[in-house]
């Protein structure tokens, strides 16, 4: 069991809170669950804890909430941590046994360290997290950025929950891009003179343009086909292109810290005939069909009025129906997409065989799927979250609503689509297509953003008088740029659109990832000095109803927010908490000496370790490598 402090409080005055009702109202029904409903953080001024219990119970008893409230809070008993009990417009305040609360916090924090915050959420729940997906043709550009460190998190969190998960990443190696990039390898250049993914983006942008020439189109879409006949030499050319790309692109991704159990490759999921499995099982539920004249002749489609019923936002769409199969035999990216899933739950024979593709510098193995290899189990899962923008909204509702027809609800509420708003550069948006990615003087890709923030975090660095080790700059400059690209990334709420901005990701003041590793840093050179290792209980006596106890406050809510960030799958949570958490302990650490703390000092040093570790902790759940020191 993982301890939670604030959550013993919130259960302690639950109870108390029960039993004054009962005492003052004996006609009361109200269950501790509701009860644990109403209980919030108030402001500090008023309070520890708070509950607006009176405002629920004054529907059942038909009185005033003032006056319930102050009879319930007539009847509390005081005890345990619950040391002084108030009524003020109808809510019930209740101050902290700050020492004892404090002692429980010290305490917990030092006996878990690193697993301080983790729970059991989860239960051992398997749950695959797919991210990034980008098309194996192109380098990661600022968009891509936000998909893989939102895909990170999540993968983070959920893992500090108590989640099986498994990070995934799918490859679209059948997709047109990959047609129009074969034609560009065949007609173009075969000989990249630069790091691949960035090569071939540039080559796609020259494709788009000799699209416009006679007779190009009909080339690519005649290859798209045969692609997916794996023995074919389009087929190979394509896979041997993309794989390629991908061990391009990796070498991005390791720069970021981000990391994957497995890559399924499309044209894998047709080799292992998955596709015409799902096919099959939706033919025969009757949710798929194939016309023979009219608009959609010979193509496989869903009658979009079918899955409106599920899904009300595709009601009224333009379009009778989706199509999962064209005319020409050609699947559609929603065909894979519900096999893929078919596989994920478990619903088709899993028939991938992998292959380990290389050790990663994290020290675990990635496996990729492969026409020979070992069977392994990724799938199987019970939720399945894909990260992927919000401009996919509709096939991701199309998929999820075919799952419904399949009568296999608890699937379709098991699919989670993590749309995220769209990355705008300053000045216009990101296409692939049309190059908007390739700036003058600077590309808009994710290795010239680390690259270019690096470069300003080491002038920073370099300056610092507390660093003397000029060895450690690039390390150092390294580890500052993260911190500020992926703190400006998961600040925001998913769905919320931003602009990215050069000038606001390369600053390293305010609500930023620099500023959160300063604090930590700031944390480990105090303790450092007194050489201090806390490893058992610490003499809370000193701690008062200062700045030192609001800092226990932050502290004792890690694991209520950490759970919440990862039920709701929303880094910003804890990115958020984080810069609460920095302000408090710089109030503490300016208005309360530690270690010139007199006989306080060794329960200060006991809260700054205990700061340390959470705030270690929070970094690292964001992908983001704690520095002992900036």
């Amino acid at each position: 069991m993982h301890s939670n402090p604030y959550a013993q409080v919130r259960a302690e005055f639950a109870d108390l809170l029960k039993k004054a009702i009962a005492s003052a109202f004996r006609e009361a029904k109200i269950s501790e669950d509701e009860i644990l409903q109403t209980i919030t953080t108030p402001k500090s001024e008023l309070g520890d804890i708070s509950s607006s219990v009176a405002f629920r119970l004054s529907k059942t008893l038909k009185r005033n909430p003032h006056e319930i409230a102050a009879q319930v809070a007539k009847h509390i008993q005081k005890g345990g941590t619950v040391a002084e009990v108030s009524e003020l417009n109808s809510y019930i305040n209740v101050s902290i046994g700050e020492k004892k609360y404090s002692g429980m916090l010290l305490e917990s924090v030092a006996n878990e360290k690193e697993g301080y915050g983790m729970s059991d959420l989860g239960n051992g729940e398997r749950v695959i997290v797919e991210f990034p997906s980008v098309n194996p043709n192109k380098p990661w550009h600022v968009g891509h950025v936000r998909n893989a460190l939102l895909g990170t998190a999540i993968s983070n969190m959920m893992s500090f929950c108590g989640y099986d998960v498994v990070r995934s990443d799918y490859i679209d190696d059948l997709g047109l891009q990959m047609a129009e990039s074969l034609w560009g390898w065949q007609h173009l250049s075969s000989k990249p003179d630069k790091k691949l993914d960035q090569w071939l983006g540039e080559q796609y942008v020259e494709v788009n343009k000799e699209m416009k020439k006679p007779g190009v189109e009909e080339e690519i879409k005649a290859s798209l086909k045969k692609m997916e006949d794996g023995n074919s030499k389009e087929a190979k050319t394509v896979r041997e292109i993309a794989e390629r790309c991908v061990a391009a692109q990796s070498e991005t991704a390791f720069a970021y810290g981000v990391y994957h159990d497995t890559m399924v490759w499309e044209s894998d999921i047709v080799r292992a005939k998955l596709l015409d499995a799902a096919l099959d099982i939706a033919a025969a539920k009757g949710i798929i069909e194939t016309p023979k004249s009219g608009k959609y002749a010979n193509a496989t489609i869903v009658r979009l009025e079918r899955v409106a019923e599920f899904a009300k936002e595709l009601a009224g769409n333009e379009e009778e129906a989706k199509v999962i199969v064209r005319s020409n035999g050609a699947a559609t990216y929603v065909a894979k997409d519900f096999a893929f899933h078919m596989w994920k739950f478990g619903l088709i024979s899993d028939s991938f065989r992998y292959k380990k593709l290389l050790d990663q510098p994290n020290g675990a193995p990635i496996y990729v799927t492969a026409a020979e290899g070992e069977r392994m189990n990724f799938g199987r899962v019970k939720k399945a979250i894909n990260i992927i923008g919000s401009a996919q909204k509709y096939e991701q509702l199309v998929l999820k609503s075919m799952f419904y027809l399949l009568g296999r609800k608890e699937i379709a509420e098991g699919i989670i689509h993590l749309a995220y708003g769209e990355v705008k550069v300053e000045g216009g948006n990101l296409s692939t297509r049309q190059g908007t990615w390739i700036g003058s003087g600077r590309n808009f890709t994710a290795d010239d953003l680390l690259r270019e923030v690096k470069a300003a975090a080491y002038e920073i660095v370099s300056k610092s008088e507390k660093i003397k080790d000029s060895e450690s700059f690039d390390s150092i400059a390294n580890a500052v740029a993260l911190a500020a690209i992926k703190f400006e990334f998961l600040k925001m709420a998913p769905e919320s659109a931003m602009t990215f901005s050069w000038e606001r990701a390369l600053s390293f003041e305010g609500d930023s990832g620099p500023y959160c590793l300063y604090t930590y840093a700031r944390a480990a050179r105090v303790l450092e000095k007194e050489s201090y290792k806390y490893v058992g209980k610490a003499d809370a006596s000193h701690i008062g109803r200062g700045q030192d106890f609001e800092l226990i406050k932050m502290i004792a809510i890690f694991p209520d927010i950490a759970e919440k960030a990862a039920s709701e799958h929303r880094p910003s949570v804890i990115a958020d908490y984080m810069i609460k958490l920095a302000s408090s302990f710089s109030k503490f650490y300016e208005t309360m000496p530690i270690i010139k703390g007199g006989e306080a000092k060794e329960a200060r040093l006991a809260l700054t370790y205990s700061f340390k570790q959470t705030m270690g902790n929070a970094l690292r759940l964001l992908g983001i490598e704690p520095l002992e020191r900036m």
